[in-house]
């Protein structure tokens, strides 16, 4: 049960009684606090107690916008820290819900793909990155900020023409570009040097702007 789990004492009163009901179809769900709770570790930096309260029943956690938030925050946390090992550690749960058969399963969550690959970028993990990446590509709609979290992760990792590469395979998927590929695309064309591709991605922000504006 998540009420033996030994939590922090400086957690708000109130905030680790999980209550847990029934549901119609007698399926176990968790209530407001537990989401919560997770919402609270996060902000505190507390990865630990948070992985715990998650590996200790992840069947109550049903995949809602609400948990999307908690496990955003989780990772935003372990990127701010470098934490891989917690990375890690929710990446499993994510890799458990889909094995569930969840059609609601966290993985599919654009948010927290792009934060998945920044995280195992910033620690260097690029080959990890990659297959956060590369999981549901060919399957499913992705959007640009995924695509966009696997270039700059090349980016920062020095893989400039991998980065390039991106981004013309999102062109190519006829995924819209925004400002951050934009970006990312110049800076490394700049740091290539790469004249050629640079005056193409130029053209492409003029054609857009053009088509932005009303004339």
């Amino acid at each position: 049960m998540i009420a033996a789990i030994s939590l922090s004492t400086n957690i708000p009163a109130g905030s680790t009684n999980i209550t847990v009901t029934s549901g119609p179809n007698g399926t176990q769900k968790h209530s407001k606090p537990l989401t919560s709770t997770l919402k609270w570790l996060a902000k505190s930096g507390k990865l630990d107690e948070a992985l715990r309260l998650i590996e200790s029943s992840p069947s109550r956690l049903t995949f809602t916008e609400l948990d999307v938030e908690a496990y955003s925050l989780l990772l935003h946390t372990c990127i701010s820290r470098k934490s891989l090992e917690h990375g890690r550690r929710l990446y499993l749960q994510l890799l458990l819900s889909k094995d569930r058969g969840n059609n609601h399963s966290l993985l599919h969550n654009p948010t927290l793909k792009s934060k998945l690959i920044t995280l195992y970028s910033v620690c260097g993990r690029m080959d990890e990155a990659r297959s956060v990446f590369e999981d549901g590509l060919e399957d499913e709609q992705v959007p640009e900020s995924v695509w966009v979290a696997m270039a700059i992760g090349y980016l920062r990792n020095g893989y400039l023409v991998e980065a390039l590469l991106v981004y013309c395979d999102m062109l190519i998927r006829f995924v819209q570009p925004g400002n951050f590929a934009f970006s990312m695309a110049l800076k490394a064309c700049a740091e290539l040097p790469e004249l050629r591709v640079g005056r193409a991605v130029h053209a492409q922000i003029v054609n857009q702007l053009k088509s932005l504006i009303k004339w």
